[in-house]
């Protein structure tokens, strides 16, 4: 099942954000927690500004979608819908648990642009992610970023 973040579900979130962090390629991120930070910014995002979707078996969370709407750097009336986290537990990878989260976040983007909330949706790809066919959703690349 998908469903919407409530502020009951931080403690879930926070510790698949770790396991997010243990495997991301950014070095700096190894040895972050500041679980208090995370936590007031979760709380904003499932207050209205944002979005976090959760994928559950058996009444356990086993994958997520986070998102905040933001101004467009370069035109502050133009929100987009920018996602900062998307992950699914390993033990529950080549279900479909993430092709389910991926449609659900494309679901609610629409639902915003609809609504004239947002004007675009992002996501992000790490270079040790799968491989997904974001064009599958509707997605188009609009560009990659580099790292030092």
């Amino acid at each position: 099942m998908i469903r919407k973040a409530s502020r009951y579900d931080i403690p879930s979130i926070l510790e698949m954000l770790r396991h997010y962090r243990d495997q991301t390629p950014l070095d700096f991120l190894h040895d972050a927690d500041d679980a208090e930070y995370v936590t007031a910014m979760l709380t904003e995002l499932i207050a209205g500004k944002g979005v976090i979707l959760l994928a559950e078996q058996d009444g356990a969370a086993i994958g997520m979608v986070i998102a905040a709407v933001m101004p467009n750097i370069w035109s502050p009336k133009h929100h987009v819908l920018t996602e900062f986290a998307y992950w699914v537990e390993p033990e529950y990878r080549g279900g479909t648990a993430g092709y389910r989260l991926l449609r659900a976040y494309l679901d609610e983007a629409i639902a915003l642009k609809e609504t004239g909330r947002i004007y675009n949706a992002f996501i992000s790809k790490m270079v040790n992610s799968p491989d997904l066919k974001y064009s599958k959703f509707g997605f188009s690349k609009l560009e990659e970023f580099w790292v030092i």
